[in-house]
């Protein structure tokens, strides 16, 4: 019985220290959100399997008072892009298309960059950020404002409602008819500045537009459009019941208002490119997600092979691509992988960062959703710092 005693009473320490480090945590993030910054945000710490901590913080909206919770739904930027990374991986598996397939092979017009006219533009080449196609100004019009004629000037600083009446002129385009407008000659916003001085798959050039052309790609070689594929092979086996791409597919009355670092309101928006920045989701269904993708990457997850998974999250870049001596960062598909053995994604829009990071050494990741952007406000990106810095305090402890 010695023994059993032993094990009984060091349990009920690493619970009790354990709880204390949760509550050390809590405190602080709410310490953070006191400082009045932030309008909302919801964190989470998590294992492959296991939920170590979730809260939100401050309100979903304001005016309302709505508190900003595990069910409260924002659209999360960038991180967006770690979807496309696993269809592109699922296309893969059905052999649907190849990684060095060209893609004016699949693609019903021709994208060619008009620098280096005899070089394809590979699937690898955008999956990887390295294909030279530019987010150049042409690419603010992918933003369209749900409820234009609502605009008051005064609800917003000078700063604001000049990028937001940028907004009102922009036009509600397909994919399609975005892409052509921005990559092929005859497009209205076409200019041979939207392409880099780079050859294809000679530097990384971080790209939305790019990025949105992949996920163009892969609706035309698997004859389903993204939103499709990706609520087939992604959301409905995780059962992530409360995201997707448009305001159509999830309850509206569980989304999130989203604000300025002012504290005036983002009127509600949608991306033509909405594969790039546009999904929308809550931290209680992305944390399923988030977990799933750990899972992969330790070769325990189903939704993709094993080795796709490790393909998608290895690093692929060279120091040459990136031009520099030593590699700090690098990228999988749609997915960061750095030396130190962090992966994931970060983003950002108006109203709304977000950052998904797991540890693949320590088996540990956290999500971030804030519904307050922290454009021209040091404060806000101080206090989103310090949230993220208090996170990785207590991962450290937790080992």
């Amino acid at each position: 019985m010695k023994p059993l005693i032993h094990l009984v009473a060091f349990l009920v320490i690493f619970v009790c220290q354990s709880q204390t480090s949760i509550d050390s945590l809590d405190s602080a993030l709410s310490r953070i959100y006191n400082k009045g910054n932030l309008q909302g945000f919801g964190a989470a710490l998590v294992t492959p399997n296991e939920v170590i901590f979730h809260k939100g913080y401050g309100y979903a909206d304001v005016a309302t008072k709505k508190p900003y919770t595990l069910q409260t739904i924002q659209n999360i930027g960038s991180v967006s892009k770690t979807l496309i990374g696993v269809s592109l991986m699922k296309a893969i598996e059905m052999e649907k298309i190849t990684l060095d397939t060209p893609i004016n092979d699949i693609l019903p017009f021709k994208v060619v960059h008009p620098k280096y006219p005899s070089t394809p533009i590979l699937v690898r080449h955008l999956a990887t950020h390295t294909s030279g196609v530019l987010d150049t100004q042409a690419y603010l019009k992918s933003y369209v404002l749900e409820h234009p004629e609502a605009i008051n000037e005064s609800d917003y600083t000078k700063k604001e409602y000049k990028g937001i009446i940028g907004m009102t002129k922009n036009k509600d385009y397909d994919l399609e008819e975005f892409l052509k407008n921005h990559l092929i000659a005859q497009g209205q916003w076409y200019k041979k500045s939207n392409f880099s001085k780079y050859e294809p798959g000679e530097r990384y050039e971080y790209s939305n537009v790019g990025s949105a052309l992949l996920a163009y790609v892969l609706e035309v070689a698997t004859g389903v459009s993204f939103t499709e594929f990706t609520q087939q092979y992604i959301l409905d086996p995780l059962g992530m019941m409360d995201s997707g791409w448009n305001y159509d597919a999830i309850d509206v009355n569980k989304h999130a208002s989203t604000y300025f670092s002012s504290g005036h309101k983002v009127p509600e928006y949608s991306l033509i490119t909405y594969p790039d920045g546009g999904f929308r989701t809550n931290l209680d269904d992305f944390t399923t997600y988030f977990q799933a993708m750990m899972r992969g990457y330790y070769g325990e997850e189903t939704i993709l092979r094993k080795q796709s998974f490790a393909e998608m999250m290895r690093p692929q870049l060279t120091k040459e691509q990136f031009n520099t001596k030593e590699l700090k960062d690098n990228y999988g598909f749609f997915w960061e992988s750095k030396p130190s053995g962090t992966i994931g994604h970060g983003g950002s829009d108006p109203g709304v960062v977000t950052l998904m990071y797991f540890n693949g050494r320590k088996k540990l990741g956290a999500v971030l959703f804030c519904n307050t952007d922290m454009d021209g406000s040091k404060e806000a990106k101080k206090d989103v710092i310090q949230i993220w810095n208090q996170i990785r305090k207590f991962q450290k402890n937790s080992q």
